[in-house]
């Protein structure tokens, strides 16, 4: 990849939506992200009331709302549709109470037809899964704990 087309690939990502690239290229990687005015501010202007409510679904939904348990939380790097395995005919990449590696990949998320590996950021036990098979993810979702 030469330096024009990287300019190219970053000019277009700049006129995009899109909140996160990574593009590896032969020997060339690039991971960009960009933070958005919207979701900097987003967090300031909500209302406490509709804070307050939001609070109160994510503990009624239990399979969204990351408990108080201890360990390290695993967030979506990107928005995306969130693939527990690398095909429909495939078993999960991971299950609660798996034994996971440093760098293991754990999940993929779809975003503009590229898929991008999600992986363990340290060894340990998989304790808690957020988001099910093809959901949508945000930026900064808790998807996995690993205790």
């Amino acid at each position: 990849m030469d330096i024009q087309e990287i300019k190219d690939l970053l000019r277009v990502f700049d006129d995009s939506d899109s909140v996160f690239l990574e593009v590896e290229s032969g020997d060339t990687k690039i991971k960009v992200k960009k933070a958005s005015a919207v979701e900097c501010t987003s967090q300031l202007m909500v209302p406490a009331a509709m804070a307050e409510t939001k609070a109160v679904k994510n503990e009624d939904n239990q399979d969204s709302a990351p408990s108080t348990e201890e360990g390290e939380l695993v967030k979506a790097p990107l928005v995306g549709v969130f693939y527990a395995a690398p095909s429909p005919e495939e078993v999960s990449y991971v299950q609660v109470g798996d034994r996971v590696k440093e760098g293991q990949t754990l999940c993929l998320i779809e975003a503009m037809k590229m898929m991008s590996e999600i992986t363990a950021p340290r060894d340990g036990v998989i304790k808690e899964i957020f988001v099910k098979n093809q959901d949508m993810v945000e930026f900064d979702q808790a998807l996995f704990r690993i205790g």
